[in-house]
């Protein structure tokens, strides 16, 4: 599992906090401030530094200022600024604004590696049966990817399974986000028991062909769970959930490549096996080409540029290069 998963709700965060309520009216001055000034004209860097400054100058709107400086020390990957900001001001226990606070600074410590750290400050709020539903899920949803990371797979399972089955309410874009998100990396757990799934040590063809078939059914678990993200038209998530389809598949073919050879193969005919077994598998490549292709035309027709857009093409133009190097890999037409 790759730490760059959990940054698909950065931007999330920023609009969380740009958007958070608040029955205090000094907290909406009338006269936009200098900070707010620069956050409109779209310089980040600017407004990070004096929301931050504000902090300490400004009490009356010092969790506010906090909040939003956290926000966009997030946007800009500042884990340091970003726990320099929220760490005075982040209870799960809290109000609002100090409560909202706990989610950008959970991801900082979260990439810095800082895993426990990350999950007991959002376990509060996930394990809450009186929170906010707006709350709740996303904090599932988090504290179920530090689970992962940690190898608590059946635990966080749970907890996505709980997001999974709670569809958010229309025009809640944070909630709708969480419950995409969830459904991605249960997607991603079935990834993990398909690519784990082993292949026995000389065994024969018979033996082999029961664990292909039981090896298949886990690709199959996990692709349709990754089509039920892309059913959520998150279009973050649904990208990131075409591109692990083609991963799928290119993950089939190289452990089936890489296979210990079958109690009827002779060693010495080892390569004749693997060039009929590349043969046979070829399609497998087709289906994860396909896949690769259509999710970057859909990432580029809507004008996804996210990291997994990226990923995508990498993969299709590494895939292409493949066949061309390797003919006898070429899809059957």
């Amino acid at each position: 599992m790759n730490k760059y998963l959990l940054l698909g709700g950065a931007a999330c965060f920023t609009l969380a906090c740009a958007t958070a309520p608040s029955k205090n009216p000094l907290l909406h001055p009338s006269t936009p401030s200098p900070a707010q000034l620069a956050l409109q004209d779209g310089n980040l860097l600017q407004a990070a530094a004096l929301f931050s400054q504000s902090c300490q100058q400004n009490p009356p709107q010092f969790i506010a200022d906090c909040l939003q400086a956290g926000s966009l020390w997030t946007e800009l990957q500042r884990w340091d600024e970003v726990e320099k900001n929220l760490k005075p001001i982040a209870n799960p226990y809290g109000n609002e604004l100090t409560l909202e606070a706990c989610f950008p600074l959970a991801l900082s410590y979260f990439e810095r590696g800082q895993l426990k750290e990350a999950a007991a400050l959002l376990q509060p709020i996930a394990e809450r049966h009186d929170a906010n539903n707006h709350w709740q899920l996303r904090a599932k949803t988090e504290y179920a990817i530090c689970l992962l990371e940690q190898g608590e797979r059946d635990k966080a399972q749970t907890f996505l399974e709980t997001v999974a089955n709670s569809p958010p309410s229309p025009g809640d874009e944070l909630t709708q986000h969480a419950w995409a998100k969830a459904k991605f990396f249960l997607a991603e757990i079935a990834f993990l028991r398909f690519a784990d799934s082993p292949f026995c040590n000389r065994c024969s063809i018979h033996v082999m062909a029961q664990e292909l078939e039981k090896k298949a059914q886990l690709l199959l678990d996990s692709q349709e769970l990754f089509v039920q993200t892309i059913q959520t038209q998150n279009t973050y998530w649904a990208i990131a959930a075409g591109m692990r389809i083609g991963e799928l598949y290119e993950t089939l073919y190289q452990q089936l490549l890489a296979s210990p050879l079958p109690l009827e193969v002779n060693p010495e005919d080892s390569d004749a096996y693997r060039r009929e077994m590349r043969k046979f598998l070829r399609n497998l490549l087709a289906k994860a080409l396909q896949n690769y292709e259509d999710t970057l035309h859909t990432a580029e027709r809507i004008g996804v540029k996210s990291f997994f857009a990226k990923r995508t093409r990498e993969r299709l133009v590494d895939l292409t290069q493949q066949l061309l190097d390797n003919p006898e890999d070429s899809p059957l037409q």
